[in-house]
């Protein structure tokens, strides 16, 4: 019998170059549509599927290589006599070389086709043949990737012909993950991501490696949507100089931009250990920045900043008499960024996209929470005023801000403010009273006038009069506890005023 290649592919990046290696390691080559046309005039010798099937492509070549003779080349084993007899009598030449890459499905749903116009993208003769390959990688090499073509032949070249059970098994393990992939795209823009799924399907490329995890012994990598479909705002962000990106700054990064991104006005957020530290509201970034600093100036040491206006020279070169791990903002003039080069390992970020993720996940042992974002706050025209003392505007003001603050402060979280810019903060403690004293010590002074909003109701009156002690005047919080009347209470023999949201933001 003949050994045989089937090369198929959408993608014809060094297809030529490849094609010639095999027809002079002795394949004969099966092709079909472009792929035939483009080896034939290249002189390549090459046979169309349709020569060797005796069937036509049909059906505007939805059906090319769906035949008994394709597959059964590509599936027989060869170190069975009763597979071997049967392909020798059904003219099954062994098919020992399988390339493959599939219609560009995930660039295309990202170009926002509506689904029947998608549909005609999905490759169902190329999954198929690439599935196949893999399955028989003990006797068959599938190739799916024009990267994988160079190494393939230079291992072919240095072995004396054939590649190695690690090569294939390694060759074939990526074509299941790209089939896996590829449907599982499919799949989501069928079903769309209005309600969670029965079946969890999310296809991740490697972005890059990281040096290391949380900790050095950690191994890590980071991973972005394989379809730009599915783009967040951490996808495509530019780094314009600086040391590479950690698992932690990444952490620390989302948690920043989704903060800074809660404000229409002017506003710079500072986060450490994945949660916002400082966070204020100006005209200018420069202003903004310097209340963040006033706000917190020890946490913020070999912080995250970020900004959602661009940052000009001025305000460059503020932060640049801090240690700084990253900096992020929608872009920078030119002169900021030649201030920034005189610091070579501070990261300066360009990011453009808001945040967009409708569904996040965490990973349990052993399994995956699947949970909808904690979007927008609830709008001021839906809060309760339980209490004697109604809000100033001002103190509306303030609990706005303090309220899209705290909703991205590990729980349990407390945020004082006052004039729009955070006095204190506490942070991921697991009482409330606790979190709410960290608060009251790093505000000092600050906390008297200030708001404080809180992520959860308060389950007993302490906080509230922790914080009236303080001189806090103004509260926000969900409320929903049996003990809210006592909260409340307080408030009243104090002079506080207190505004209900309805809505907890826990954040663990």
């Amino acid at each position: 019998m003949q050994k045989r290649g089937l090369i198929s592919v959408y993608d014809k990046s060094g297809i030529a170059a490849l094609a010639r290696f095999l027809a002079d390691e002795g394949y004969k080559l099966l092709s079909t549509g472009g792929t035939f046309g483009l080896l034939h005039s290249k002189g390549v010798p090459v046979e169309e599927v349709s020569e060797y099937t005796g069937l036509a492509e049909c059906l505007d070549g939805r059906v090319k290589t769906l035949h008994p003779k394709i597959y059964g080349g590509i599936l027989g084993r060869r170190d069975d006599a009763d597979h071997l007899n049967m392909m020798s009598a059904q003219g099954m030449d062994p098919i020992d070389v399988v390339v493959v890459n599939l219609y560009p499905f995930f660039e295309k749903s990202a170009q926002g086709l509506d689904i029947e116009a998608l549909t005609e993208f999905i490759d169902i003769g190329g999954s198929a043949l690439i599935r196949a390959a893999a399955k028989n990688h003990a006797h068959v090499t599938v190739l799916t990737s024009p990267a994988d073509y160079a190494p393939l032949m230079e291992e072919w070249r240095s072995s004396e012909g054939g590649l190695s059970m690690n090569t294939r098994r390694r060759l074939a393990g990526k074509a299941f993950a790209l089939s896996g992939a590829y449907d599982a795209a499919i799949s989501h823009s069928i079903l769309g991501d209005d309600e969670a799924p029965e079946i969890l399907n999310r296809s991740y490329r490697k972005a890059f490696g990281l040096r290391y995890g949380e900790n050095p012994h950690q191994q890590a990598a980071y991973y972005i949507p394989i379809s730009k479909n599915d783009f967040g705002a951490l996808s495509d962000l530019q780094q314009h100089q600086g040391k590479e990106l950690s698992h932690n700054n990444l952490r620390d990064l989302d948690s920043a931009w989704r903060t800074v991104n809660e404000f229409d006005d002017g506003a710079c957020v500072g986060v450490k250990h994945a949660a916002p530290c400082a966070a204020a509201l100006a005209p200018t970034p420069l202003a903004s920045w310097s209340r963040v600093f006033k706000a917190d100036p020890v946490s913020i040491f070999g912080g995250i900043v970020a900004f959602n206006r661009e940052v000009d020279e001025e305000t460059a070169r503020a932060l640049n008499n801090l240690f700084l791990e990253v900096i992020a903002a929608p872009g920078y003039s030119r002169e900021a960024m030649k201030v920034f080069s005189s610091k070579k390992t501070l990261r300066v970020l360009s990011m453009t996209r808001l945040p967009c993720d409708r569904w996040e996940t965490l990973p349990v042992d052993g399994g995956l929470c699947l949970q909808r974002v904690d979007g927008n706050c609830v709008d001021e025209a839906q809060w309760t005023v339980p209490t004697k003392v109604k809000p100033t505007a001002q103190q509306r003001f303030d609990m706005n801000f303090a309220w899209r603050v705290v909703k991205h402060v590990k729980s349990n979280g407390i945020v004082l403010a006052s004039d729009g810019f955070t006095a204190g903060i506490g942070s991921g403690q697991p009482n409330r009273i606790g979190a709410v004293n960290i608060a009251i010590a790093s505000a000092g002074a600050k906390a008297d006038g200030a708001v404080m909003a809180s992520d959860a109701f308060f389950p007993f009156d302490d906080a509230v009069k922790a914080a009236a002690d303080a001189g806090v005047k103004a509260v926000i919080q969900p409320g929903g506890s049996i003990r809210d009347e006592d909260s409340i209470r307080v408030c009243d023999e104090q002079g506080l005023t207190m505004v209900l949201t309805g809505r907890r933001h826990f954040r663990h």
